[in-house]
């Protein structure tokens, strides 16, 4: 490469135009052709006829896809919003122009629409300019049956309505290995497990302190709570009023870290510790670009009891962007499509009510753990109660294995390839006491063989019998049913099975491969 080219690439990557797919392909926002991956480029000359309002929408929704969604996801949208276009002739999202072209679609085309609305909605959640509040309070409540893909796919809205057991479930492993991994800063993997646990709003989130953890009962019987600051009171002050909640232990330690964290950055930005009463009044997350304003104590005691006192905290935007990488980088998939999972605060919030309501809670109680005043607004956390989420069985089982990619262990031939191979202990037998693999972990570990196909440091051997722990979940599964058991507890272990599932599938492919010492990971 010469030193011209050399150049120029050091000026195009300091483009801020310049952004990457989810498939690691740089492509310039604002031209006409973006290259995604090896087979995908989305071309986009069509939206040069646009108003520079619905343009700027569009490209902007559309550039979030393709950093956070798969490249042919991303080209469909663009495609469906072309032929919309085309097909319409319209000049602007309007109720009217939707509902002309849901009458011109036929029975077999009404899939177009339904992966349109997502986008739509998408948009409209992203806060970008074209679509109006009477527009999509009409997708919302519109429902469109889905393409013809069988039961695998089911019709409600996968990527901006509730999501299922399944998917939560495969975020939250996803985001347990990342920070393990140093994938994410601990500071994002703590916010998403915050919204993921509470269903709060993000300014809530961002305006908590150290103080506002709490630790109750004794050491049999401890209860942990988050007093929530509450928003959208009217009239209401920075931290006047809160609501509490009680919160899983393992939430209540990450949010304890992270605060102990942003103690330590203030600590270090002045050279010295800080006294307690002032340590929680720290926010436990902080705005990062606020530190310069950090002289000493008292400037600390000025910024968070005094005309300003949200100024040290965390802004919406920060916390944003924070969950905005966590999609880019997240390789977690859908059960109901196989794409990539996509991520915002509101999904979580719908999550939650809809999740309360299914478990047969009335309106008033989901109200309050969804912290609002009335029940006037808690409706829209009622919709979509049938559960969405496939029916794990054999059949179906295997055939989405692919999708979850839940195994999250390195694949080994025998035990003398695998890290700590050389050392009993580490074998891990099933319940048959048949080997089917080695743990890499140096640290104690209680959780038991089954926990084994969810972590990292699993290293299954190809020629083990994880046909057996297979059966095994399927059997269980059977009994918990004929015993009369609510879903939720028939369901409880699916994405344990989509992971043993995956583990066979990775295994009979290194076995028709033949290849030798290869590993799989999410990633693969």
């Amino acid at each position: 490469m010469t030193r011209r080219e050399v150049s120029s690439v050091g000026r195009v990557e300091r483009s801020p135009r310049m952004r990457t797919s989810k498939d690691g392909y740089r492509f310039d926002a604002a031209s006409s052709r973006w290259k995604l991956n090896k087979d995908v480029t989305v071309y986009l000359e069509f939206a040069s006829d646009l108003s520079g309002v619905m343009q700027r929408g569009f490209r902007k929704t559309l550039q979030r896809y393709a950093e956070e969604m798969s490249a042919r996801h991303t080209e469909n949208m663009a495609k469906r919003f072309q032929r919309f276009l085309s097909d319409t002739n319209a000049n602007s999202i309007s109720s009217a122009s939707l509902l002309n072209w849901r009458g011109m679609l036929g029975e077999a085309e009404q899939c177009l629409l339904g992966g349109l609305k997502g986008f739509l909605l998408a948009w409209y959640d992203y806060g970008y300019e074209g679509i109006s509040d009477e527009v999509a309070d009409l997708l919302r409540g519109w429902r469109i049956k889905g393409n013809a893909k069988g039961e695998a796919v089911i019709a409600a809205c996968p990527e901006t309505g509730p999501l299922t057991d399944l998917e939560l479930s495969a975020l939250l492993s996803w985001a347990n290995t990342a920070v393990v991994r140093r994938l994410i800063p601990f500071w994002i993997y703590a916010y998403f497990l915050t919204l993921a646990m509470t269903a709060r709003r993000s300014v809530q989130v961002a305006a908590l302190r150290g103080k506002d953890l709490q630790q109750e009962g004794g050491d049999n019987q401890l209860l942990f709570r988050v007093n929530f600051p509450r928003a959208k009171q009217r009239g209401g002050r920075f931290r006047e009023t809160f609501r509490s909640l009680a919160v899983p232990e393992d939430l209540y330690n990450v949010l304890i870290c992270q605060h102990q964290q942003s103690v330590g950055q203030i600590g270090a930005k002045l050279r010295r510790s800080l006294p307690t009463a002032l340590c929680m009044e720290v926010p436990i997350f902080l705005n990062p670009s606020a530190l310069c304003f950090v002289k000493g104590l008292a400037s600390i005691e000025r910024l968070l009891r005094g005309s300003t006192p949200d100024f040290l905290h965390a802004t919406t935007g920060h916390l944003t962007e924070g969950l905005r990488s966590f999609a880019k980088l997240s390789t977690a998939r859908s059960e109901r499509t196989g794409e990539y999972i996509r991520i915002s605060a509101t999904r979580f919030r719908y999550t939650r009510g809809t999740k309360l309501r299914r478990e047969g809670f009335g309106a008033f109680i989901i109200a309050e753990l969804l912290d609002h005043s009335d029940i006037q607004n808690v409706q829209v956390y009622m919709q979509n109660t049938a559960s969405e989420a496939v029916a794990i069985n054999e059949l179906v089982g295997a055939e989405l294995a692919p999708f979850a990619q839940a195994c999250m262990g390195t694949l080994v031939w025998s035990e003398r390839e695998a890290v700590r191979g050389d050392d009993r202990r580490s074998r891990v037998p099933n319940h048959r006491q048949n080997g089917v693999g080695t743990c890499g972990n140096y640290g104690f570990c209680a959780s038991g063989y089954r926990a084994c196909y969810t972590c990292c440091h699993f290293q299954p051997w190809v020629n083990g019998p994880h046909e057996e722990v297979l059966e095994e979940l399927y059997e269980e599964k059977r009994r918990v049913r004929a015993a009369g058991c609510s879903d939720e507890v028939v369901n409880a272990n699916d994405q344990l099975i989509l992971a043993v599932e995956h583990c066979v599938q990775l295994c009979e492919d290194a076995r028709s491969s033949g290849g030798v010492g290869a590993t799989y990971s999410e990633d693969d």
